[in-house]
């Protein structure tokens, strides 16, 4: 356990310690006050149950030993290539979007040393503007993105039943079985939102307030590694 931004961390790994029953109804609570219309239950086995992962990494964050967030990768080797998934939910007093990133990051690179012989991709579906824009300001290259030309070829292959965009005919909306648990205030802000990736995300997924997900895309390789560096410390 180590502590950062206030909160501790403790992470797991799937095929060395996993979830205890203390654990699995933290996470149960978070879920319940992340989103709208879910059963729990079904959730954790559909993401953390999922048996077609080679291996899963989980992070959560504590505040006062209460665990008030989590951040779950999930590690699948789809013919020629690896796709990490993720899953993040926080109590709404603890939602900062940056906390997930570092995580994310650091795991996806290390997956992509051990095989860099491999194609690597980390592919989410985001309920939430915020959560896009957190990932996109941090990241240089991302699709869909409103400054860089996206493969239309993946988000077929790893988004094959989703919904074609109309702003862009990508294969990058995705109806899911949740909604995230926004205030009519929060709504608010974010459409009115003048911050590009907010407004851009908005532009794309209309209605990610009733279900709808922005199927997000990012390689990991060199060239990620090293624009993104450089982006870092542009800032």
């Amino acid at each position: 356990m180590f502590v950062i931004s206030q909160l501790c961390i403790v992470d797991l790994v799937q095929s060395k310690q996993w979830l205890s029953a203390t654990i699995r109804d933290s996470l149960r609570q978070i879920v319940c006050a992340s989103f709208l219309q879910i059963d729990a239950d079904e959730y954790l086995a559909k993401y953390f149950d999922d048996p077609a992962p080679y291996q899963k990494r989980l992070r959560l964050y504590l505040h006062h030993e209460k665990v008030v967030g989590y951040c779950l990768l999930s590690f699948t080797d789809i013919d020629n290539c690896t796709v990490i998934k993720a899953s993040a939910a926080f109590l709404p007093n603890y939602r900062q979007g940056s906390n997930t990133f570092a995580f994310s990051l650091k795991e996806s690179v290390k997956c992509w040393l051990k095989r860099p012989w491999r194609k690597h991709y980390y592919a989410d579906t985001m309920l939430s503007p915020a959560m896009y824009r957190a990932i996109a300001k941090n990241t240089a290259i991302i699709w869909p993105h409103f400054a860089l030309q996206a493969p239309v070829d993946l988000f077929a292959q790893f988004n094959p039943d989703g919904i074609e965009c109309e702003k862009n005919h990508l294969r990058c909306l995705a109806a899911v079985d949740r909604k995230s648990n926004y205030s009519a205030q929060e709504l608010a802000m974010l459409r009115s939102s003048d911050k590009p990736e907010i407004r851009y995300y908005c532009e794309l997924n209309p209605h990610f307030d009733r279900g709808t997900a922005l199927f997000v895309i990012i390689p990991v390789h060199f060239y990620q590694l090293v624009r993104t560096f450089l982006k870092k410390i542009k800032w």
